[in-house]
């Protein structure tokens, strides 16, 4: 087993690094003051703006003590011990908020925003984030969260009344504001890609036919725009509908899988500045994108056990891996062996997922993408014990390397085209951005 392995493991490590937060196996999730939206006409509205805007702010905040724990657990995972914010998925505080995120959203009796699709589950894509403009860490570059094959599966990534399949719920656990970070997005109906693909026309002829009207200005042939983001700016005046999301502590936003968005770079010189943290839960219909854990649910109140929680920390370290800076070789393959050793767990599909996106990691890290372990700091002691090099076996590397074949059922939007992210909280370039 990974030496790492068995200090993520060990539950009392973990505690000692976050006291002021809980681990426990047989816990409530529920919350006693969780808030609710009781009057159907705000719910009715939030869920309008979702579906005109692709996006609805919502100004009822979530339960203070959590959003301050979970808040807490994040800075002292990144600031002091080095570790990615979303190991803080390993405290029961945490799935607490989760609870009450799905409570406000999936909330029974038709009281929850997105209750009136009973298809609607917790997805448990979750993610931390923690961006210090102090430290040159900037938000995410503009990205769609998922990419349908074909104009025809984009469509059915909808219900008939407008609303989405997939949404993202994203809590601010401190002030975001265009100063320290903050989401930006270009809404629904100034984006023609968001509903009718951002794929380029087949042939010529369809060119001269597309519905958005929009040519790149920029060619001589007439072409149209090659990708999304400058599709929905075509001109001067079009960079006036970006719409800046600031959000207080316990305030959220949520959006769909089709809105392009990114985080903002913030100003290092500003005054009273901190650090922008924040967390994100999915909902999808059950059809559309299956929950990642096989065999639990959120909707019977209870925490997950702990081996779920570092499962799921560890499977979204694989998936994200390009979007955490301090990720270490051995990080990685400690992941991918937790992985293996409680698949079974996982959805199959997303167990793929997981499995490709650590070949692909290996094989950045093989040629020279990454820089190597030595710039990048270990937990503890016992991290540093073991050799990064030469311990794959052959067979394990020809499995990887046949899945990495089939990898493209998995791509997300603009995976086609490299984006320069070195000071994008990275060290290399990326070919992925699904990150908030």
């Amino acid at each position: 087993m990974h030496p790492l392995i068995l200090c993520w493991t060990d539950e009392q490590y973990w505690k000692k690094l976050c006291p002021h937060l809980s681990i426990s196996t047989d816990g409530d999730s529920s919350t006693s003051d969780a808030q609710k939206i009781d009057e159907q006409k705000e719910r009715q509205e939030l869920l309008n703006r979702l579906i005109d805007d692709g996006y609805a702010l919502l100004d009822v905040r979530c339960n203070k003590n959590l959003i301050e724990k979970v808040g807490k657990s994040i800075s002292d995972l990144e600031l002091e011990h080095s570790l990615p914010a979303t190991f803080a998925l390993l405290f029961d505080e945490t799935w607490k908020l989760a609870a009450e995120s799905q409570q406000l959203l999936l909330q029974e009796q038709n009281k929850g925003i997105l209750q009136s699709h009973e298809k609607m589950r917790f997805n448990f894509d979750m993610l931390a984030w923690h961006v210090d403009p102090r430290q040159k860490q900037v938000g995410f570059s503009p990205h769609r969260d998922r990419q349908p094959d074909t104009l025809d599966a984009l469509k059915q990534s909808f219900y008939c009344d407008g609303q989405a399949k997939y949404i993202t719920h994203w809590i601010a656990l401190a002030e975001a504001n265009p100063n320290n970070s903050c989401l930006y997005v270009i809404p629904k109906q100034f984006d023609p890609g968001y509903l009718l693909g951002d794929d380029p026309p087949e042939s010529s002829s369809d060119a001269t036919a597309d519905t958005s009207g929009q040519k790149n200005e920029g060619s001589n042939d007439g072409s149209y725009f090659s990708d999304p983001l400058s599709r929905a700016l075509p001109t001067k005046q079009s960079y006036q509908n970006i719409r800046a999301l600031p959000r207080k502590a316990g305030e959220s936003i949520i959006f769909t899988h089709r809105i392009l968005h990114w985080g903002s770079a913030g100003n290092p010189h500003a005054s009273n500045l901190h650090p922008r943290v924040a967390i994100s839960f999915v909902y999808s219909d059950v059809d559309y994108e299956a929950p990642y854990l096989t065999n639990f649910s959120l909707d019977n109140d209870q925490l997950p056990p702990f081996s779920l929680r570092l499962l799921l920390v560890c499977s979204q370290l694989l998936i994200y891996y390009q979007r955490f800076d301090n990720l270490s070789t051995q990080h990685l393959r400690a992941c991918y062996e937790y992985c293996k050793q409680h698949a079974d767990e996982l959805n199959e599909t997303y167990r793929k997922k997981v499995f490709v996106e650590f070949v692909k990691a290996m094989k950045e890290r093989r040629d020279g993408v990454e820089d190597d372990d030595d710039n990048i700091a270990p937990v503890n002691s016992k991290e540093s014990s073991r050799n990064d090099t030469g311990d794959d076996s052959d067979d394990e590397e020809a499995m990887l390397e046949a899945m990495l074949e089939n990898s493209d059922q998995f791509d997300d939007d603009f995976d086609d085209a490299e984006y320069d992210d070195s000071n994008d909280c990275g060290k290399h370039k990326s070919k992925r951005a699904r990150i908030r």
